[in-house]
């Protein structure tokens, strides 16, 4: 699970880096941004998709990717189509709400996943798994209030009129529940399929996921560009093609968003969402404990509190599985 981690934190560290320029530079031929979330996804799932294939080769799997997508394609779709409704939602959600309400609501992306697994799908949860849950959330919850001031945090709940904030708000829930709906319906494919199948012939990996959800993903935008918005697309292939170096910043992207994909598919595959959810929600705060250690930066106190908690909650978590592992390895 650790390297899991470090393959995550690495690599979206490295998409972030990318993800600034892309997204906010003015580029000096087209004096425009490349603000284009459909052309952005589309690329990105493309490499992302090649990427799995090879994935799935070098896993040597019996089950093909086509009769995958035959035997699970309604399940297949409702994902990719909240993993590509989601994103969009929470972007759009920042013309009314300011970015701390943003990073605020994204800190708590455990809870929706939980919810989904107890009142949809009614998985059964260990009372620690969700007392864990409500710690990581709670702990980076406070960990990004202690970054800001507290006259900011006040003035960022009051700046705006009642109706932009209701407007906000329902884009930011509506983009966690589909974040939710996303992780816990692909956690459940995968353990339905392990419970219910035996033998290598039908068995889902993670490997599968990436392959199949990024090719719907695709399919999506293409459908986006046709039904919706295919100026969209005309206007990208205008800055790409007056600002061509924009291509090498779009292909560096999606290749690190593709290797992030194989260490998430894989830590969801061998671990289940809430672990994965548990990873991506304190990548912010593993950034600031490194920027401490190589920099020097400064913490304030409420920041050594809600890591305090994130942290006691997830070694409570380890070593009670670690407990719970001792038993088994002494009956075998």
């Amino acid at each position: 699970m650790v390297i899991c981690a470090i393959g995550i934190y690495a690599t979206f560290l490295t998409w972030a880096l990318v993800q600034e320029p892309l997204a906010t530079r003015t580029w000096p031929n087209s004096m425009g941004k490349f603000q284009f979330p459909n052309v952005i996804s589309l690329i990105q799932a493309s490499v992302a998709m090649m990427m799995g294939y090879l994935y799935l080769n070098w896993k040597k799997v019996e089950y093909p990717p086509r009769k995958m997508i035959k035997d699970h394609w309604k399940q297949l779709m409702l994902i990719s189509f909240t993993q590509s409704s989601s994103g969009p939602l929470a972007t759009t959600s920042l013309k009314h709400v300011d970015y701390l309400t943003y990073m605020l609501a994204k800190s708590c992306k455990m809870i929706p996943v939980l919810l989904v697994h107890l009142l949809l799908y009614r998985t059964p949860i260990a009372s620690q798994k969700k007392v864990v849950a409500l710690l990581v959330s709670l702990g980076v919850t406070i960990f990004t209030i202690g970054g800001n001031d507290g006259k900011k945090l006040k003035r960022s709940f009051n700046e705006s009129g009642n109706d932009n904030k209701l407007q906000g708000f329902g884009l930011l829930f509506s983009s966690l529940f589909l974040d939710g709906l996303t992780n816990a319906t692909q956690d459940k494919l995968l353990k339905a399929n392990k419970a219910k199948e035996k033998g290598k012939q039908t068995l889902i990996t993670g490997a599968h996921l990436m392959f199949t959800l990024n090719l719907f993903v695709i399919l999506w935008n293409i459908l986006y560009f046709i039904v919706i918005d295919c100026k969209q697309w005309d206007n990208a292939v205008s800055v790409l093609t007056m600002d061509p170096q924009v291509w090498g910043y779009l292909m560096l992207y999606s290749f690190c968003g593709a290797m992030g994909q194989c260490f998430i598919f894989y830590t969801l595959e061998q671990f289940g969402s809430l672990v994965l959810i548990m990873i991506t929600v304190t990548r912010k705060m593993v950034s600031m404990i490194l920027s401490i250690i190589v920099f020097g930066k400064s913490v304030r106190f409420q920041q050594w509190v809600g890591m305090f908690i994130v942290f006691g909650g997830i070694t409570w978590e380890a070593l009670n599985k670690k407990k719970a592992n001792i038993p088994k390895a002494k009956s075998a």
